[in-house]
């Protein structure tokens, strides 16, 4: 983009209610960017939006070009979009939060946003917004009222996070943790490592501040890189807070002298816990006050969300799944108090090479479980399914239900943990059918 058409966009953008890519829910006077993927091209939509509200269409299309003083023709409009993101990021003289991880990014963030907005105007994330168009269309949404700003960041290569680091420039970063999750596109785990690291790398050279998950050995070791980093853990954490047990509920002690307890579960959460405690501490906010948002917070996203209904504890972790929050996972629901356990575990996506392997692995742990009810779900679990004699492979979470129907559930911890794609939040309304 040249100098000339990024200053007249952003001239337009300041008086603008914002950025819309869909016509479909477009904002009255709002910039319409025409953006293309696989099966849509945002270009055949600019004249729409116009004629909806929109004050300005950018577009990459040749044949627009001079239709309209109000349609203005770029080389690529993701290009500019990210372009106008970091020009608006340099208007921005407030601090940004950072974050990527292979695990527990958005309930990190939540927690984040919960207790940074109890003293601050905060914008975050929404959602999982997290890729190339989601962190230029957040930087885009902070205005100059706005006093912290969370952005999440994902990523399923190398480069990505450096490139979207170059967008929103944190000042302060975390990791949550590295694992083999979504391995696919970073072909290996020292393909994940070298990518999550980028953010980390930003920091570095832009001499802004990291937070080390010490619980994690490989974020742990990149602590050698940093002079004067914050730690989760040890004597370079500005916190005070034991963790005294996870299950069904995460409880916690701080300063030594005053107990809360979250609806979180699992020490993989305490990690996200400290996280946000450590934030808060950073940004001056009473440690006591923060503890108490964190017991208030319930999370209603199908991430680690706990659901009582009659005798039952249903554990609904479904938005996301890969080995290690899989494995966490069922530890965790493993260890619960009630003596009768139910999972219903389906497949995880994105891990290449490696799929089978993952989920066999998946297969030998549950085997050696004492569990009244297993079901696989999913063609990739068919292979967990065939290492396991004592479970029940159902290849759609439609099959699945009609399995379910048939059987009743009483005094039990049920873990429901799977991809995205396979929707196994859709099995809760049976599971409370066959609730006794």
């Amino acid at each position: 983009m040249s100098n000339k058409t990024l200053n007249k966009i952003y001239s337009v953008f300041k008086n603008s209610s914002g950025i819309s890519t869909d016509s479909r829910i477009l904002k009255k006077n709002s910039i319409f960017f025409a953006l293309k993927g696989p099966s849509f091209n945002g270009n055949n939509f600019a004249r729409e939006a116009l004629e909806k509200g929109a004050i300005l269409s950018v577009v990459d299309d040749k044949n627009l070009e001079g239709k309209s003083d109000k349609i203005i023709y770029v080389n690529d409009t993701l290009s500019e979009l990210q372009d106008l993101a970091r020009y608006h990021r340099k208007k921005l003289n407030i601090p940004f939060i950072g974050l990527t991880g292979s695990n527990g990014k958005t309930t990190t963030k939540n927690l984040i946003e919960k207790i940074l907005s109890s003293k601050y105007k905060v914008k975050a994330t929404e959602g999982n917004l997290n890729n190339h168009i989601g962190v230029p269309l957040t930087v885009l949404s902070i205005t100059e009222n706005d006093e912290i700003a969370i952005i999440e960041m994902g990523a399923s290569a190398v480069g990505e996070i450096s490139l979207l680091s170059g967008i929103c420039s944190p000042t302060i970063g975390l990791i949550t943790n590295i694992s083999n999750a979504h391995v696919g596109g970073f072909n290996d785990l020292d393909g994940v490592i070298r990518g999550k690291s980028e953010l980390f790398d930003f920091l570095l050279k832009n001499d802004g501040k990291v937070i080390i998950n010490d619980f994690d050995p490989i974020i742990k070791n990149f602590s050698k890189r940093f002079k004067n980093s914050i730690h989760l853990d040890g004597s370079s954490s500005i916190i005070n807070v034991k963790l005294l047990e996870s299950t069904p509920e995460i409880k916690f002690l701080i300063n030594d002298n005053k107990i809360f307890t979250s609806n979180l579960f699992g020490e993989y959460n305490f990690q996200n816990i400290l996280f946000a405690l450590t934030l808060g501490e950073y940004f001056k906010i009473d440690l006591e006050k923060s503890s108490k948002i964190i017991s208030d917070f319930e999370s209603d996203n199908n991430r680690s969300q706990k659901i009582y209904h009659k005798s039952n504890c249903i554990v609904l972790d479904a938005y996301n799944a890969n080995p290690h929050s899989m494995g966490k996972a069922i530890a965790a629901v493993n260890n619960f108090n009630s003596e009768n356990k139910v999972m219903i575990l389906g497949d995880m996506n994105e891990l290449g090479q490696f799929s089978q392997e993952e989920h066999i692995k998946i297969g030998k742990i549950t085997k050696k479980l004492k569990l009244n009810h297993l079901f696989f779900v999913g063609k990739k679990m068919r292979s967990a399914f065939k290492e396991n004699s004592n479970s029940v492979w159902s290849e759609s979470t439609v099959d699945l239900i009609k399995k379910l129907e048939k059987l009743n559930f009483n005094d039990s911890d049920i873990l429901i943990k799977g991809s995205r794609s396979l929707e196994l939040e859709k099995v809760i309304d049976t599971i409370k059918k066959i609730s006794v």
